[in-house]
């Protein structure tokens, strides 16, 4: 119980004043034996207790009296734990009413989503809130931007909000109710009555409730926030998810085969029968056919397209439809280059042709493939040139690099430039431990130790994830025999001696089939860039590799899956902002995001600079799923748009529904106060009922019973 004028309560101590006058009275007759009183006292005691019950009585309902008085005008108010029930009087109390519309909210039950049953129940709940009551409607997946906020809503004003409320649609972002109540929590201390009540209609699915809430909760308890459950999901019955759909490299070139894979889970107790998925590209559709997929599994489907020109591409892949079709479909911008062009750094120049040190590796790259441009440097030459921004670079054999050079190719590597570094005699081991490995902190994978003379029979493929040279596990063993290393690098990689070396950075991607499985092939994630070290050279002055076919696929499939990828921010998750780095300087006044393929508003934009040669584009989170396109001018006053595809969070597709214990779990010391939504209509009544009338009338009652009484005690006995 609340009260709105609670400083009058200190005049309940008047309900003393009968009880003092009461005693009083008694003290001011004086006991005098008198003897025909003796005659009297037989007849009064045979009336004694009645006279005492009297009397007794009358002095409680006069204290009951002036306590009724003083709590009316304090204006008491009931905050009751049961939301069912009937409005029989006005209400005052500071109301926020959360409607869930996640991802899962969209799935289907009968005729109606979950997300059409939350908005039938907020509408009942509004409609049986009188004026008096101050009312915030939020909606999870954006609790700051509020629907109303701490209004007190008259009858045309209800239906401008019923209106709105008809209008919404249900996001494709996860829940994250930490956060939603975070938020929610600000709002409750701007309210105006100090009862506070928060009304959250949801799916009670479990995806988003984590045990971060139970603190928050167990506070809301303390300050007596009521907490009520509108449980309007359904249980769900299996569910079938598109949760990926990536390329299987960072780049994609014009008139050659984009390899893609999409990651298929049946989430249902039913083996999902073999189908056909709909693959758009650009808006051209063709089927692709499904492997039978058994329950509660996932698979892995390939999928491969190709384009004709270079530029932005939209690509989608949805499979079959079932009561959750927002996680059914993935959207992704391909961008499509023209040509990739590769540095080759030449440390060993030669006359002859396949003399030099990067013969082969031109050869290799360039041979039948229009879309790599490769350039040859002579190392002396190029140490101090202006360095340019390729999408890969090749160190071969460089005996030297200054400690400038160094940190330019430090800069272009975090960047997402490609390096490859191929050792040789020229390679001053000392100085590469230096300035390219510092430590741990560098380019170089692991520390040099010396040359050395190597008899190996071959090379083998570590069984590694996300491997730049994982398509030469699919060579069979008599090809990868055939490199036979005489010398090689010797390399360090023991990281209790190399604290600062970062194992999941640093992997052993290939071994040389010898006594030591001396490693032949080193990776290292640098920023968004990825080092390979080769330990041999990239001509036959250490092996006669580079003659074989195996190395022309090698060094092919490993320059592909790490040059610079230009995919900058394209795809994004619902829920995430859109940060995209232009290409230029100043930053443009103002633009908008269009949607290509949903009826929503546009969204705005904003352009700002990082620093004097960085300008970010930026949005707010986008919540929902689709493909937009970013309008703006540049500051020549030319158009210019950039694509981004939002895909559904499909996180929020765990079919898991909570039932009593599992939610009580999370709300601490919050008792839980749960109503079960049975169809379009409910009854629901508000709570923060003000009970002062009750007690006007019981005051009123009190000071009738007190003159009847007063009058029969007085009367003539």
């Amino acid at each position: 119980m609340h009260f709105l004028a609670p400083l009058l309560l200190a005049g309940t101590v008047l309900a003393t004043a009968p009880i003092i006058i009461h005693l009083l009275n008694r003290r001011r007759f004086t006991r005098v034996n008198w003897a025909p009183m003796e005659y009297l006292k037989l007849t009064l005691k045979t009336n004694r207790r009645r006279l005492r019950l009297e009397q007794w009585l009358l002095l409680a309902i006069r204290t009951l009296a002036v306590l009724a008085l003083f709590f009316a005008i304090a204006r008491p108010i009931s905050s009751g734990t049961n939301l069912a029930g009937f409005l029989s009087v006005e209400g005052r109390a500071s109301r926020v009413i959360v409607i869930d519309d996640s991802l899962s909210m969209s799935y289907q039950e009968g005729d109606q989503s979950a997300f059409e049953r939350a908005k039938n129940a907020a509408r009942q709940i509004l409609n049986q809130l009188g004026p008096q009551d101050s009312v915030s409607v939020v909606l999870a997946s954006n609790p700051a931007q509020t629907l109303v906020r701490m209004a007190h809503l008259e009858e045309n004003e209800r239906d401008k909000l019923v209106v709105r409320i008809n209008e919404l649609a249900s996001c494709q972002m996860a829940s994250h109710w930490i956060s939603t109540l975070e938020d929610i929590d600000r709002q409750l201390r701007e309210a105006t009555f100090p009862v506070k009540e928060v009304i959250i209609v949801t799916d009670l699915w479990a995806a988003g409730w984590t045990v971060e809430v139970q603190d928050l909760f167990d506070r809301w308890s303390q300050e007596q926030v009521t907490v009520r459950f509108i449980d309007i999901g359904a249980e769900p019955a299996g569910n079938r998810v598109l949760r990926s759909l990536e390329l299987d490299s960072r780049i994609a070139l014009v008139d050659q085969e984009v390899k893609m894979t999409a990651v298929i889970e049946n989430a249902g107790d039913e083996p999902l029968k073999s189908g056909q998925a709909l693959l758009t590209v650009d808006g051209d559709v063709t089927p692709v056919s499904l492997p039978e997929i058994p329950a509660d599994k996932t698979v892995n489907v390939p999928v491969s397209v190709r384009f004709d020109q270079p530029g932005q591409h939209v690509v989608s892949l949805s499979i079959p439809t079932d009561k959750l079709q927002d996680d059914n479909i993935q959207r992704k911008v391909i961008n499509v280059r023209q040509m990739v062009d590769v540095v080759l750094v030449d440390g060993e120049p030669g006359l002859n042709p396949f003399d030099s040190e990067t013969d082969f590796l031109a050869l290799a790259l360039s041979a039948g493939n229009s879309s790599w441009q490769v350039t040859q440097a002579e190392s002396s030459n190029w140490k101090n040139q202006l360095l340019s921004a390729p999408d890969l670079i090749i160190l071969a054999n460089v005996d030297q690099l200054s400690k400038k050079r160094i940190t330019e190719l430090e800069e272009l590597v975090a960047l997402g430039t490609g390096l490859m570094i191929f050792a040789g005699d020229q390679c001053d081991l000392e100085l590469y431990n230096e300035r390219l490995f510092k430590g741990g902190n560098g380019l170089l994978p692991a520390r040099l130790r010396q040359i050395s003379d190597l008899q190996s029979q071959g090379l083998v493929i570590e069984p590694i994830a996300d491997s730049p040279i994982e398509l030469l596990k699919g060579l069979t063993p008599e090809l990868l025999s055939r490199v036979r290393p005489r010398r090689f690098a010797d390399v360090i990689i023991d990281s209790s001696t190399q604290p600062n070396i970062d194992q999941q950075k640093v992997r052993v991607l290939a071994r040389w089939n010898d006594a030591s499985q001396s490693p032949a092939v080193l990776e290292k994630r640098f920023g968004e860039g990825r080092v390979l070290f080769w330990t041999i050279t990239a001509d036959k002055s250490w092996s006669d590799w580079p003659a074989e076919a195996s190395f022309v696929l090698a060094m092919r499939v490993a320059a592909q899956q790490i040059a610079a990828d230009i995919q900058r921010g394209d795809n994004l998750i619902a829920g995430e902002p859109i940060h995209y780095e232009l290409e230029t300087i100043t930053a443009p006044q103002s633009g908008e995001l269009i949607w290509l393929d949903r009826e929503l508003d546009p969204l705005d934009i904003t352009f700002g600079s990082i620093d004097e040669s960085k300008t970010m584009l930026n949005s707010t989170p986008v919540r929902f799923a689709g493909v937009v396109e970013a309008n703006w001018q540049d500051s020549q006053l030319s158009e210019q748009t950039q694509k981004f595809a939002i895909n559904a969070n499909v996180d929020d597709s765990l079919q898991k529904k909570m039932n009593e214990q599992a939610l009580q779990q999370f709300l601490g010391r919050m008792p839980l106060n749960l109503i079960r939504y049975q169809g379009k209509e409910m009854d629901l009544s508000t709570e923060g009922t003000e009970l002062w009338r009750y007690l006007a009338v019981l005051l009123l009652g009190c000071l009738i019973s007190e003159s009847m009484l007063a009058t029969w005690i007085g009367r003539r006995r």
